[in-house]
């Protein structure tokens, strides 16, 4: 039986033009584009990944100015045969259900003798049940395939975002190295300095004292030429006897004074092999792989593994109101009770270098080039700084005009939340200091506690409360855009007071309740996620938390006591992994 037949369309009018993947998995996303090779319309998520896997590569793309404006005629070949492929020209006229498998009379006696064979022309008067489940079958079939592709479409997405990330990450480890070798630089050539200067100081202590015997001899020789010129005959003798007894002196002396600042004249270097030969060792900076990304509904488990006391030597008990990692091994810890800035080796908690602050700060960020923005509200401003390795300076100031109790860094913009009375609000600034928007509707806030901008930078999360002696109300987390749309908040009256916030790898969030030992694991749109193992470290009043997405560690800030009046003074690291 031969058919044939075509898809035609009315070429009166224009019709809306659907990309056709998304429509074969039931979504009507409009035509951006067209492939030639396909002949199919493409939205535009599939037109700009439709070239990347490898049977598509070399496709030819028409973008929305050159896309044909009807749909392309499709001819859809419905020639079937109906002759036994063994037995060319005979035709198929028998069914057998153990193999299913479509044959002629003589396969059906030579082949299938012991089988339920159906004859054709008999079981093909109604097969609309058949073909319903035949249908339906495909229909699942194509959307099970069709949401295949799609995960491969966001795969691709997230391999080009990683691989971003990872060549950002090489380019930073390459400037810790620089840092590092800097430092070393710098120590050495200060010790050349040090060398240089001490053998400069003793040259100049002999040539002093060597210019004060040429002084002195040169004087006894103008005495003893005059009175000889003058035949003092005695004089001269008594003089003599007297310049003897100098010169003896003036040797002494300069012998003394050579021995004493005796030093070589030259300084030399002498390289530290190890140092190259483990760099010809190493042959490359790391190693760059795969990994099956973690996903909301995995869930997270967190395994602790120590805790770090944050107060040093004669400080008083800190404070910890901030946190931020600036490499593997470094962490930025804002201590609002002494008022400094502190770096911390988070391997073993040692403190490498700290820089006091005007007023005490109320959060941290970092920002590209080695910066970093600290909220002062007591100053109303922002102190701007830099860091490398192992040191902190301080630069200029922005000043805002309202108390800044958070800032976040996105999309190239300082985003601050201000907190006092009636003037709640988030502001955004440039990098320069320029506030370019507020936002500050009534209700919005009841005081901003933190803020983190989320990975891809299109939405801002906040944490936020109202004072326990202002109102009974908790608090509630809220996801707003660039424009200062709300859309989504979340609130838990029983944990309470939302505090320090942050985004891990998989879009989830973890919220720390200033009141409540738990951490709470909520997806991009504020739905509980399962999360386990932080009920093990005794978490009292966690207040700051930060993430180290290089080697999975997960770093909250904390009391060390359950008297919350000591202050968040430690800090417990956590290994996170998914399940």
């Amino acid at each position: 039986m031969e058919v044939s037949g075509q898809i035609t369309v009315d070429t009166k009018q224009i019709p809306q033009l659907f990309c056709f993947p998304c429509d074969q998995d039931g979504r009507k996303e409009p035509a951006y584009g067209y492939c030639q090779d396909c002949q199919e319309h493409l939205c535009k998520t599939c037109f700009e990944h439709h070239t990347r896997p490898k049977p598509a590569r070399n496709h030819v793309l028409l973008d929305k100015d050159e896309m044909p404006l009807q749909p392309i005629t499709v001819d859809i070949n419905l020639d079937t045969t109906d002759n036994c492929t063994e037995h060319t020209n005979k035709p198929l006229e028998f069914y057998c259900n153990n193999h299913d498998a479509i044959t002629f009379y003589v396969c059906v006696t030579l082949k299938h003798k012991q089988c339920r064979v159906d004859y054709i022309p008999d079981v093909s008067g109604n097969l609309s049940d058949e073909l319903k489940n035949l249908t339906t079958k495909m229909e699942m079939m194509v959307k099970e395939y069709g949401s295949k592709i799609r995960r491969t479409e966001a795969s691709t997405k997230q391999l080009d975002q990683s691989h971003g990330k990872v060549v950002e990450e090489i380019k930073f480890f390459r400037k810790e190295i620089n840092a590092y070798l800097d430092q070393m630089e710098s120590i050495i050539v200060k010790e050349a300095d040090n060398l240089t200067t001490a053998a400069k100081l003793k040259l100049k202590n002999v040539k002093v004292v060597c210019g004060e015997i040429v002084e002195e001899v040169k004087r006894s020789q103008s005495v003893l030429n005059a009175l000889n010129k003058e035949n003092k005959h005695k004089k001269l003798f008594i003089e003599m006897k007297n310049v003897r007894s100098v010169m003896t002196t003036l040797t002494d002396k300069g012998t003394r004074a050579i021995e004493y600042n005796k030093t070589d004249d030259c300084i030399k270097f002498v390289r530290d092999e190890d140092i190259l030969m483990q760099l010809k060792i190493a042959k490359s900076f790391g190693t760059t792989l795969t990994y099956e990304a973690p996903t909301a509904d995995m869930k997270l488990e967190a395994q602790y593994e120590k805790a770090c006391y944050m107060t040093f030597s004669s400080e008083n008990q800190c404070n910890i109101v901030g946190m931020v990692m600036i490499s593997d091994t470094r962490m930025l810890v804002a201590d609002n009770r002494n008022k400094v800035i502190k770096m911390i080796d988070v391997n073993t908690g040692a403190l490498i270098s700290k820089i006091t602050l005007s007023s005490a700060p109320s959060d941290v960020t970092k920002l590209p080039d080695n910066k970093l923005a600290v909220a002062i509200p007591d100053e109303k401003c922002l102190q701007m700084m830099s860091y490398n390795a192992s040191t902190l300076t301080l630069d200029r100031r922005i000043n805002v005009g309202v108390e800044c109790k958070c800032v976040a860094y996105g999309q190239g913009k300082l985003v601050v939340g201000c907190g006092c009375f009636s003037r709640r609000k988030l502001v955004i600034l440039d990098i320069i200091g320029n506030i370019t928007q507020a936002f500050d509707a009534p209700g919005l806030f009841d005081s901003p506690q933190k803020i983190i901008i989320s990975r891809d930078e299109k939405f801002m999360y906040v944490s936020n409360y109202k004072d326990i002696f202002f109102s009974r109300k908790t608090g509630k987390c809220i996801k707003m855009d660039w424009q200062g749309t709300v859309v989504q908040t979340y609130e838990d009256c029983i944990l309470g007071f939302p505090n320090g916030i942050q985004e891990l790898e998989d879009g989830t969030l973890l919220v720390c309740y200033s009141n409540n030992p738990r951490i709470e694991r909520l997806s991009s749109s504020f739905k509980k996620c399962e999360v386990v193992g932080f009920e093990q470290a005794n978490l009292a009043a966690p207040n700051t938390v930060t993430y180290s997405e290089r080697d999975h560690r997960l770093f909250i800030s904390c009391c060390s006591s359950s008297q919350y009046n000591y202050g968040n003074n430690t800090i417990k690291v956590f290994n996170v992994r998914w399940k």
